[in-house]
């Protein structure tokens, strides 16, 4: 287990099967990839996800990165976080990927 502190990102608890700040959690769990807590709550077949990726939408008033698992040529879910935690959540779950195959 990691626990991350930076003046830029507010703290995090990283673990080989979940990684978790604020109210927010995504986790490993039998086979699945679980969300919960305040950005949103999903559940995909970690067997289905191929990769994820992150974008910007600048004409959105609030600019909030946008986490988008894709799985099978298709987007399975999108994910609100933060600015301070989007690449190290993505770099999390592209490892789980890997991990899983």
């Amino acid at each position: 287990m990691a626990a991350i502190f930076t003046e830029s990102q507010a703290a995090a608890v990283v673990t080989e099967l979940s990684y978790c700040w604020k109210k927010n959690s995504v986790k490993i769990e039998d086979g699945y990839l679980k969300s919960t807590g305040m950005i949103t709550n999903t559940r995909i077949p970690l067997k289905h996800l191929d990769t994820v990726v992150y974008s910007y939408n600048p004409k959105k008033p609030a600019i909030v990165p946008v986490l988008k698992m894709i799985g099978r040529g298709a987007v399975l879910c999108e994910m609100e976080i933060s600015a301070e935690h989007i690449e190290a959540v993505q770099d999390w779950m592209l490892r789980a990927i890997e991990n899983a195959e």
